[in-house]
């Protein structure tokens, strides 16, 4: 019986073991024809899906280039992952690689040496393949040549065994060349291939490691495992329109998801979800109606969100922001003169306790009006059209000031000043609870990912970090930093960076990476 045992044993470390050095071997897939477009098209083209697509993975939370990183975001279970150095340097980057190698990498998955890697294979047209190829030659500083490897990556036993039975060490099929790439429009045809082929929307949020899972009938169902940047394990959020996935969110909900990572109710969507910034209204259009014709599918992926129904209030931000949508200009002109008129800014419901900057504050950032100011409090606008008849009525008003003087205190005392309306109390920012409400702790709390990276930063100007903090999109396209402009105004985004630089992040506690 013993005996029996340990055979059995034997032999399934046998088996597992030759199936491990599957895994390890060579797989044989085409070189496609492709060579790097070099156009001004081309490159914006391949910019906005290498951001969208690729610089998540690539480049490190610290890291100015593309340099590699280890993907956190699997399981552990499956071994130890690491993106590749996508820098120009010859020997650790990509600078001694052909068009040839870089193409059959982003269509097959297919490493320089011939491995199957853990990564997707994206099946995007050869026109968008060939873009993406121009920016990563294009000498964009995240290609910066960076002399570090990547360190290799390394399945565990059993990881190694799933792989090689999920994928048969077999890349996927699909034409060396010769993909189309199909006319831009507001159409389902144009978002199959971006669900599919460009964002490559299916392959994270259907469920399995299997090439072929995205032909199934649980495409978009959500439930593929990834670990967040705190440590713990998420799945991905089911993508149909049915009840327990995207039921009854609109065109402007879905967009402002995808495009600036802020979720209907203002939740920040999970890591490692990245943000579409280059993805402009007419790809959302087509995304969101291809989605919408999908099998609906029942996934109620624990942790997802938000699910709405038919009566559900969007928070107060939005609904302002609708709002604000609705007032025709910045400048009315009333009789020739031009009054600005701007929409009020966009609250941020329940965030109570750091006072916000000042008047004398605000006009040392100079965020105030210099315009002069009548007793009343008002400020005084000069047309800049100005007409004779308006020079002319200054001579009569200095006459009426004098007949008034003369009039004696009697009449001065008659007619009582103006009284300035009370300005309302200026709102408080609980900083801390603000901090974490917003989702910044997940990323830059003690032992986060971008811990560091925020540190560093600290030390720039209060007004360029609060550009960075409502719009960060503008200093860096591929940041996984949601866009939080439409959700906080700048005296808040000020309020968290005063206490960004006064060391309030020592104050909160230490997260796992």
């Amino acid at each position: 019986m013993r005996r029996t045992i340990l055979d059995a044993m034997r032999n399934t470390l046998f088996v597992g073991a030759a199936l491990l050095a599957g895994c390890a071997g060579t797989v044989h897939a085409p070189y496609p024809p492709i060579r790097a477009d070099l156009s001004p098209a081309a490159l914006e083209r391949g910019a906005a899906i290498f951001h969208a697509s690729c610089e998540s993975c690539h480049r490190g939370g610290d890291a100015e280039t593309a340099s590699g990183a280890p993907l956190r975001e699997l399981p552990s279970y499956m071994g130890r992952f690491y993106a590749a150095n996508l820098t120009s340097h010859a020997e650790a980057g990509i600078g001694a690689m052909t068009d040839e190698e870089l193409a059959r990498a982003i269509r097959y998955a297919v490493s320089r040496d011939g491995r199957l890697m853990v990564m997707p294979s994206y099946g995007m047209g050869d026109a968008d393949l060939a873009a993406v190829l121009g920016f990563m030659r294009s000498g964009h500083p995240l290609f910066t040549p960076d002399s570090v490897p990547a360190p290799p990556s390394k399945f565990s036993f059993f990881g190694g065994i799933g792989f090689r039975f999920i994928t048969g060490n077999e890349p996927v099929e699909r034409p060396a060349s010769g993909i189309p790439v199909p006319p831009k429009a507001a159409t389902r045809e144009y978002g199959h291939y971006m669900a599919h082929d460009v964002y490559d929307c299916a392959s994270c949020h259907t469920d399995g490691f299997s090439p072929r899972k995205t032909e199934g009938d649980d495409v978009f169902a959500g439930g593929m495992a990834f670990v967040d940047p705190e440590g713990r394990n998420v799945h991905s959020s089911n993508i149909t329109f049915h009840e327990t996935g995207l039921a009854h969110w609109t065109l402007e909900d879905f967009t402002r998801a995808v495009r600036d990572g802020l979720a209907p109710d203002g939740s920040v969507l999970r890591s490692p979800m990245p943000r579409f910034r280059g993805m402009d209204e007419m790809e959302a259009r087509a995304l969101y109606d291809y989605l919408r014709s999908a099998p609906h599918r029942k996934n109620a992926v624990k942790g997802a969100r938000p699910r709405l129904t038919a009566a559900s209030v969007r928070p107060d931000w939005v609904a302002e922001e609708q709002r604000a949508g609705d007032v025709p200009s910045a400048k009315t002109s009333v009789e020739g003169e031009e009054e600005e008129a701007s929409a009020p800014p966009v609250p941020l419901a329940q965030t109570p306790t750091i006072p916000q900057a000042t008047p004398e504050e605000d006009a040392h950032a100079g965020v105030t009006s210099s315009a002069p100011t009548t007793a009343s409090g008002s400020a005084m606008h000069t047309a800049p059209g100005a007409t004779d008849k308006s020079a002319a009525s200054a001579p009569s008003a200095k006459h009426d000031a004098a007949n008034t003087a003369a009039a004696g205190p009697s009449t001065l005392a008659s007619k009582p000043a103006p009284t300035r309306k009370p300005r309302p109390a200026a709102p408080k920012v609980d900083a801390p609870a603000l901090f974490v409400k917003l989702g910044c702790a997940s990323c830059h709390a003690p032992g986060a990912r971008y811990h560091d990276r925020l540190a560093k930063v600290a030390s720039r100007s209060e007004a360029e970090l609060v550009r960075w903090v409502r719009n960060p999109e503008q200093f860096l396209p591929g940041t996984p930093m949601p866009t939080y402009a439409e959700l906080i105004d700048e005296k808040t985004a000020r309020a968290l960076v005063r206490w960004v630089k006064a060391g309030g992040l020592a104050t909160l506690p230490s997260t796992s990476r």
